[in-house]
């Protein structure tokens, strides 16, 4: 790692600790109760009712805890969306106990019975969470957000799928039609393991245990071999251990499984996109899009691409899309539920600061001013802003402006470049004794540019 990468990251390291600790006081864990049902015929999986049963119950309590870490996330100043609350408290949730069952036998029709457990869990929910979730980098948190959305809509439609099974079993007439019946509510119990495995391997992939991760999806897939989401899931988490061209393989599985998977396009794009095959990724991003419109990490990561082929225009096209889906997400979040949004709280500044940045490259440096300094307003104490800025105000030859920006760098970072930068200005404006005052300091510190 170079000096200035890492002191770049050793200040946004410091100023991450200093809010998170301000953030972290009175921080608790709270216990929440919720019960669950789940019934089947004499003749089915007691196991697996019960199951149903914790599954349910796990999911109001988490949805009780939810509840209380949006309205906390407002005290400590970081109002969560409620994709992000949702995404926290699916996953972050830990079981106290072993969960309580009592059963209760109902008379159906005739001689049929029907079983119904009932489930009492105890989870516990850290409200510092919260402070870890902050943390995390945009990439992770659309990719937590987006495995969570795929695990909960596929839980919710093994659920119909089995209520339906139930509904025709009664009105079947004839005994070949149960057991016709009968196998396909089967085949519903190991897609509802198989689910339960998919939601055991995020909470892994959430607390980074990408090897763990990665075994539950492989038990997902023996459960449920053409299903995409346990493939893309897996393949988040080869990702994140290093191995991208494995990961593409998971990808590439996902999306012959489901070639719609918007998601599976996006993050195989983002892979392609590490390993700098660029025009690659941009097919996928393509894709992504094409699939899904307003998938603002899709348009931010084509645009990171264009900057890389130095198609700059391009690029700003790109950026100036994710930015106003993110004006739109922040102006309309009640209508986050009933879209297909994937723009969640993208960091917002950065996107001023990389279309800034395409401004800049086009030679347009009135507008990357204009970029750098919405970035500045959104988050004041990112230091590379500042730098940025000087450099379009150097180019602008607005020296005086130039200088008030480093010397806001300077103040944080003891850098030579900095120095002999200002120093150019202060030569541009005629104030050789501070101009050669910043050159023998940028020499001092080992300037050899």
């Amino acid at each position: 790692m170079n000096r200035w990468k890492f002191f770049r990251r050793a200040i946004f390291m410091a100023f991450t600790v200093i809010f998170l600790l301000s953030a972290v006081v009175g921080a608790t864990v709270k216990l929440y109760t919720a019960s669950g049902e789940g019934y089947c015929y004499e003749s089915e999986s007691q196991d697996i009712a019960k199951q149903r049963a914790v599954d349910k119950a796990v999911k109001k309590a988490t949805k009780e805890a939810g509840v209380y870490l949006k309205n906390y996330s407002r005290s400590v100043n970081s109002e969560l969306t409620d994709d992000e609350v949702t995404a926290i408290t699916s996953n972050a949730w830990q079981l106290v106990g072993e969960p309580k069952f009592t059963r209760e036998i109902i008379n159906h029709s005739g001689d049929t019975q029907i079983i119904v457990w009932t489930a009492t869990v105890e989870v516990n929910v850290d409200d510092s969470e919260i402070q870890s979730w902050i943390k995390r980098d945009d990439k992770d948190k659309l990719q937590i957000i987006s495995q969570t959305r795929g695990a909960q809509k596929s839980a919710e439609e093994n659920e119909r799928k089995i209520e339906d099974l139930r509904e025709k079993y009664n009105r079947a007439t004839s005994q070949a039609e149960k057991d016709s019946i009968r196998k396909q509510m089967t085949d519903a119990d190991r897609d509802f393991l198989a689910n339960q495995k998919l939601e055991e391997g995020l909470k892994l992939y959430y607390a980074k245990d990408y090897h763990g991760s990665i075994k539950l999806n492989t038990e997902a897939i023996e459960l449920k071999p053409d299903w995409s989401w346990p493939y893309n899931n897996r393949g988040l988490a080869y990702a994140d251990l290093g191995q991208k061209e494995r990961a593409i393989q998971e990808f590439n599985k996902a999306i012959e499984m489901n070639p719609r998977l918007s998601q599976a396009y996006y993050n195989r794009g983002f892979a392609y996109y590490l390993l700098k095959q660029y025009e690659r990724a941009i097919l996928d991003f393509n894709k992504a899009i094409e699939l899904n419109p307003k998938y603002a990490m899709a348009y931010n990561n084509r645009g990171l691409a264009y900057n890389q082929l130095k198609q700059y225009k391009k690029a700003v096209q790109d950026f100036s899309s994710a930015i106003q889906i993110c004006t739109n997400l922040t102006q309309y979040k009640q209508s986050i539920q009933s879209t297909n949004y994937s723009a969640e709280r993208i960091n917002y500044q950065m996107l001023y600061a990389r279309r800034g940045g395409a401004y800049y490259n086009l030679g347009q440096y009135e507008q990357a001013v204009q970029d750098y300094s919405k970035a500045i307003e959104i988050d004041p104490n990112w230091i590379m802003h500042y730098r940025r800025r000087a450099e379009a105000y150097k180019a602008l030859k607005r020296y005086d402006k130039a200088i008030q920006d480093y010397n806001k760098v300077i103040q944080r970072l003891i850098l030579p470049e900095f120095y002999y930068s200002r120093g150019e200005c202060y030569q541009a404006l005629g104030e050789t004794e501070k101009a050669q005052a910043d050159f023998a300091k940028a020499k001092e510190l080992g300037y050899n540019g």
